[in-house]
Protein backbone atom coordinates (compact mmCIF):
# COMPACT_ATOMS: atom_id res chain seq x y z
CA UNK A 1 0.00 0.00 0.00
CA UNK A 2 3.11 2.30 1.08
CA UNK A 3 4.45 1.79 -2.38
CA UNK A 4 0.99 2.94 -4.41
CA UNK A 5 0.91 5.90 -2.39
CA UNK A 6 4.50 6.88 -3.12
CA UNK A 7 3.34 6.67 -7.02
CA UNK A 8 0.45 8.28 -6.48
CA UNK A 9 2.23 10.72 -4.73
CA UNK A 10 4.90 11.40 -7.58
CA UNK A 11 1.97 11.11 -10.33
CA UNK A 12 0.18 14.18 -8.73
CA UNK A 13 3.71 16.22 -8.74
CA UNK A 14 3.82 15.34 -12.38
CA UNK A 15 0.55 17.08 -13.37
CA UNK A 16 -0.29 19.65 -10.71
CA UNK A 17 0.49 23.23 -11.93
CA UNK A 18 3.44 25.11 -10.96
CA UNK A 19 1.80 27.44 -8.93
CA UNK A 20 0.26 24.35 -7.04
CA UNK A 21 3.96 23.91 -5.74
CA UNK A 22 4.92 26.96 -4.75
CA UNK A 23 2.27 27.72 -2.15
CA UNK A 24 5.36 28.93 0.27
CA UNK A 25 6.93 31.26 -2.18
CA UNK A 26 6.62 35.19 -1.02
CA UNK A 27 4.03 37.35 -2.25
CA UNK A 28 5.55 40.52 -1.78
CA UNK A 29 3.51 42.77 -4.82
CA UNK A 30 1.05 44.50 -2.68
CA UNK A 31 -1.21 46.47 -5.50
CA UNK A 32 0.77 49.62 -5.16
CA UNK A 33 -0.65 50.89 -8.49
CA UNK A 34 0.75 54.36 -7.48
CA UNK A 35 4.00 53.44 -6.98
CA UNK A 36 6.01 56.60 -8.11
CA UNK A 37 6.37 57.97 -4.72
CA UNK A 38 7.78 54.67 -3.79
CA UNK A 39 10.58 54.76 -6.66
CA UNK A 40 10.95 58.26 -5.54
CA UNK A 41 12.29 57.60 -2.06
CA UNK A 42 14.35 54.37 -2.95
CA UNK A 43 16.20 56.39 -5.71
CA UNK A 44 17.03 58.42 -2.80
CA UNK A 45 18.04 55.90 -0.70
CA UNK A 46 20.20 54.01 -3.58
CA UNK A 47 22.20 57.47 -3.92
CA UNK A 48 22.74 58.35 0.03
CA UNK A 49 23.79 54.48 0.14
CA UNK A 50 25.92 54.43 -2.99
CA UNK A 51 23.62 51.34 -3.99
CA UNK A 52 21.91 50.07 -7.61
CA UNK A 53 18.21 50.71 -7.10
CA UNK A 54 16.80 47.31 -8.23
CA UNK A 55 13.05 47.24 -9.27
CA UNK A 56 10.92 43.77 -9.58
CA UNK A 57 7.87 44.51 -11.55
CA UNK A 58 5.41 41.75 -11.25
CA UNK A 59 2.65 40.11 -9.49
CA UNK A 60 1.50 38.39 -6.96
CA UNK A 61 -0.67 35.83 -9.23
CA UNK A 62 2.50 35.51 -11.38
CA UNK A 63 4.43 31.54 -10.64
CA UNK A 64 7.73 33.61 -12.04
CA UNK A 65 7.31 36.92 -9.73
CA UNK A 66 7.31 34.53 -7.06
CA UNK A 67 9.48 32.58 -7.98
CA UNK A 68 12.25 35.11 -8.55
CA UNK A 69 11.16 36.37 -4.95
CA UNK A 70 11.75 32.52 -3.39
CA UNK A 71 15.49 33.53 -5.11
CA UNK A 72 15.86 36.68 -3.23
CA UNK A 73 15.50 35.12 0.12
CA UNK A 74 18.57 32.59 -0.61
CA UNK A 75 20.98 33.60 2.04
CA UNK A 76 24.03 33.94 -0.34
CA UNK A 77 22.12 36.19 -2.95
CA UNK A 78 20.31 37.72 0.01
CA UNK A 79 23.87 39.39 1.66
CA UNK A 80 24.48 40.30 -2.13
CA UNK A 81 21.37 42.27 -2.39
CA UNK A 82 21.43 43.84 1.13
CA UNK A 83 24.93 44.91 0.30
CA UNK A 84 24.92 46.76 -3.40
CA UNK A 85 20.63 47.07 -3.85
CA UNK A 86 17.75 48.89 -2.84
CA UNK A 87 15.40 46.81 -3.99
CA UNK A 88 11.73 47.46 -4.24
CA UNK A 89 8.80 45.26 -5.87
CA UNK A 90 6.75 47.06 -8.07
CA UNK A 91 3.11 45.80 -8.70
CA UNK A 92 2.21 46.14 -12.32
CA UNK A 93 -1.08 43.99 -11.66
CA UNK A 94 -1.90 41.99 -15.29
CA UNK A 95 0.89 44.50 -17.17
CA UNK A 96 -1.36 47.15 -17.37
CA UNK A 97 -0.32 49.34 -14.28
CA UNK A 98 2.77 51.44 -12.98
CA UNK A 99 3.25 52.75 -16.91
CA UNK A 100 4.49 55.35 -15.94
CA UNK A 101 7.81 54.07 -13.68
CA UNK A 102 8.18 52.01 -16.84
CA UNK A 103 8.49 55.20 -19.05
CA UNK A 104 10.39 56.94 -16.46
CA UNK A 105 13.48 54.70 -17.46
CA UNK A 106 12.81 54.83 -20.79
CA UNK A 107 10.72 51.23 -21.57
CA UNK A 108 7.03 51.71 -22.62
CA UNK A 109 5.66 47.93 -21.21
CA UNK A 110 6.81 44.70 -19.93
CA UNK A 111 6.83 41.83 -22.15
CA UNK A 112 6.47 39.69 -19.06
CA UNK A 113 6.63 39.08 -15.32
CA UNK A 114 9.01 39.71 -13.05
CA UNK A 115 10.76 42.39 -15.42
CA UNK A 116 14.07 43.61 -13.63
CA UNK A 117 15.24 47.24 -13.44
CA UNK A 118 18.35 47.72 -12.42
CA UNK A 119 18.88 51.52 -12.29
CA UNK A 120 21.95 53.53 -11.63
CA UNK A 121 20.53 56.12 -9.56
CA UNK A 122 22.70 59.05 -10.28
CA UNK A 123 21.32 59.49 -13.41
CA UNK A 124 18.75 57.26 -13.42
CA UNK A 125 20.34 55.24 -16.25
CA UNK A 126 18.69 51.39 -16.78
CA UNK A 127 22.08 49.34 -16.49
CA UNK A 128 20.18 46.03 -17.94
CA UNK A 129 18.37 47.32 -20.68
CA UNK A 130 19.57 44.31 -22.56
CA UNK A 131 18.68 41.90 -20.20
CA UNK A 132 15.71 43.11 -18.54
CA UNK A 133 13.12 40.17 -19.26
CA UNK A 134 15.52 37.65 -18.59
CA UNK A 135 13.94 36.94 -14.89
CA UNK A 136 10.58 36.62 -17.26
CA UNK A 137 11.49 32.43 -16.51
CA UNK A 138 13.14 32.94 -12.95
CA UNK A 139 10.89 29.84 -11.30
CA UNK A 140 12.91 27.60 -14.04
CA UNK A 141 15.58 29.57 -13.56
CA UNK A 142 18.52 27.94 -10.84
CA UNK A 143 19.75 30.36 -8.12
CA UNK A 144 22.86 30.01 -9.49
CA UNK A 145 22.35 31.97 -12.25
CA UNK A 146 20.44 34.18 -10.37
CA UNK A 147 23.83 35.03 -7.76
CA UNK A 148 26.04 35.00 -10.66
CA UNK A 149 23.45 37.32 -12.84
CA UNK A 150 22.54 40.30 -9.59
CA UNK A 151 26.76 39.94 -8.60
CA UNK A 152 27.84 40.93 -11.52
CA UNK A 153 25.57 43.33 -11.71
CA UNK A 154 26.94 44.58 -8.35
CA UNK A 155 30.15 44.71 -9.02
CA UNK A 156 29.34 47.90 -11.37
CA UNK A 157 28.70 48.56 -14.66
CA UNK A 158 31.59 47.00 -16.85
CA UNK A 159 33.86 48.22 -19.33
CA UNK A 160 32.10 48.25 -22.76
CA UNK A 161 34.03 45.49 -24.64
CA UNK A 162 34.80 46.32 -28.11
CA UNK A 163 32.10 45.76 -30.14
CA UNK A 164 29.93 47.60 -27.73
CA UNK A 165 32.26 50.46 -28.00
CA UNK A 166 31.77 50.80 -31.44
CA UNK A 167 29.86 53.45 -32.79
CA UNK A 168 27.89 51.54 -35.39
CA UNK A 169 26.81 48.92 -32.58
CA UNK A 170 25.31 51.87 -30.24
CA UNK A 171 23.08 53.14 -33.36
CA UNK A 172 22.07 49.72 -33.82
CA UNK A 173 20.92 49.34 -30.22
CA UNK A 174 19.52 53.13 -31.02
CA UNK A 175 17.27 51.20 -33.72
CA UNK A 176 16.01 48.45 -31.50
CA UNK A 177 14.90 51.17 -28.68
CA UNK A 178 13.08 53.17 -30.61
CA UNK A 179 11.27 49.63 -32.36
CA UNK A 180 11.06 48.68 -28.53
CA UNK A 181 9.28 51.91 -27.73
CA UNK A 182 6.82 52.16 -31.10
CA UNK A 183 6.11 48.31 -30.30
CA UNK A 184 5.64 49.31 -26.42
CA UNK A 185 3.21 52.17 -26.75
CA UNK A 186 0.96 49.83 -28.57
CA UNK A 187 1.07 46.88 -26.16
CA UNK A 188 0.46 49.18 -23.41
CA UNK A 189 -2.92 50.15 -24.91
CA UNK A 190 -3.97 46.60 -25.47
CA UNK A 191 -2.70 45.81 -21.96
CA UNK A 192 -4.84 48.47 -20.50
CA UNK A 193 -7.94 47.40 -22.62
CA UNK A 194 -7.67 43.91 -21.44
CA UNK A 195 -7.21 45.26 -17.94
CA UNK A 196 -10.41 47.21 -18.33
CA UNK A 197 -12.65 44.58 -19.89
CA UNK A 198 -11.25 41.62 -17.44
CA UNK A 199 -12.65 43.75 -14.40
CA UNK A 200 -16.32 44.31 -16.75
CA UNK A 201 -18.97 41.80 -15.99
CA UNK A 202 -18.59 39.37 -18.68
CA UNK A 203 -21.53 39.86 -20.43
CA UNK A 204 -20.12 44.05 -20.60
CA UNK A 205 -16.83 42.67 -22.62
CA UNK A 206 -16.43 42.87 -26.03
CA UNK A 207 -17.98 39.91 -27.89
CA UNK A 208 -14.33 38.67 -29.13
CA UNK A 209 -12.87 39.44 -25.81
CA UNK A 210 -10.91 36.02 -25.77
CA UNK A 211 -9.15 36.46 -28.79
CA UNK A 212 -7.95 39.49 -28.23
CA UNK A 213 -6.92 38.27 -25.11
CA UNK A 214 -5.40 35.79 -26.93
CA UNK A 215 -3.63 38.28 -29.34
CA UNK A 216 -2.29 40.36 -26.56
CA UNK A 217 -0.69 37.06 -25.14
CA UNK A 218 1.06 36.10 -28.49
CA UNK A 219 1.95 39.71 -29.15
CA UNK A 220 3.74 40.37 -26.07
CA UNK A 221 5.55 36.94 -26.14
CA UNK A 222 6.85 37.50 -29.50
CA UNK A 223 7.73 40.65 -28.70
CA UNK A 224 10.26 39.00 -25.38
CA UNK A 225 11.85 36.77 -28.11
CA UNK A 226 12.06 39.64 -30.63
CA UNK A 227 13.80 41.98 -28.44
CA UNK A 228 16.22 39.22 -27.17
CA UNK A 229 17.05 38.27 -31.20
CA UNK A 230 17.75 42.08 -31.77
CA UNK A 231 20.37 42.71 -29.25
CA UNK A 232 22.38 39.09 -29.78
CA UNK A 233 21.72 40.20 -33.88
CA UNK A 234 23.29 43.90 -33.40
CA UNK A 235 26.21 42.16 -31.30
CA UNK A 236 27.07 39.27 -33.74
CA UNK A 237 26.50 41.41 -36.95
CA UNK A 238 29.25 44.13 -35.42
CA UNK A 239 31.66 41.43 -34.12
CA UNK A 240 31.29 39.62 -37.28
CA UNK A 241 31.98 42.83 -38.98
CA UNK A 242 35.00 43.89 -36.76
CA UNK A 243 36.55 40.50 -37.79
CA UNK A 244 36.20 40.48 -41.46
CA UNK A 245 37.58 44.02 -41.06
CA UNK A 246 40.83 42.80 -39.10
CA UNK A 247 41.34 39.85 -41.19
CA UNK A 248 44.27 37.63 -40.00
CA UNK A 249 45.25 40.61 -36.81
CA UNK A 250 43.72 41.21 -33.87
CA UNK A 251 40.85 43.66 -32.94
CA UNK A 252 41.45 46.03 -31.64
CA UNK A 253 40.28 50.03 -30.83
CA UNK A 254 41.50 50.85 -34.20
CA UNK A 255 39.74 48.25 -35.85
CA UNK A 256 36.30 49.99 -34.42
CA UNK A 257 37.73 53.16 -35.39
CA UNK A 258 37.80 51.81 -38.91
CA UNK A 259 34.55 50.33 -38.66
CA UNK A 260 33.15 53.26 -37.73
CA UNK A 261 34.56 55.51 -40.22
CA UNK A 262 33.16 53.20 -43.07
CA UNK A 263 29.57 53.49 -41.74
CA UNK A 264 28.90 49.83 -43.08
CA UNK A 265 25.31 49.28 -43.84
CA UNK A 266 23.96 46.26 -40.96
CA UNK A 267 20.31 45.87 -41.01
CA UNK A 268 18.41 44.21 -38.54
CA UNK A 269 14.56 42.10 -39.18
CA UNK A 270 12.34 44.23 -37.51
CA UNK A 271 8.97 42.35 -37.09
CA UNK A 272 6.08 44.20 -35.92
CA UNK A 273 3.08 42.70 -34.79
CA UNK A 274 0.25 43.10 -37.12
CA UNK A 275 -3.13 43.76 -35.03
CA UNK A 276 -6.16 44.88 -36.71
CA UNK A 277 -7.67 46.54 -32.95
CA UNK A 278 -4.12 48.12 -32.02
Amino acid sequence: MSRLLAAFTVFWLFILPAHALDDDHPRPFDGNYDAMAIVDEAMAEAVAENKRLLLVLGANWCHDSRGLAHHFEDEELAATLEAHYITRYIDVGWRDRNNDVMLRFGVSAVYGTPTVFIIDPTDEYLINRETRSRWTSAASRSIEEAREYFADFARGEAALDLVESSLVYQSLLIEIEVFEAEQGERLAEAYGDIGRWRAMDEEDRPEDFMHLAGEVETWRSRMNRQSRRLYREAYRAVDGALSELAGESEVTAATVARLDQSNPEISLRFQPFESERW
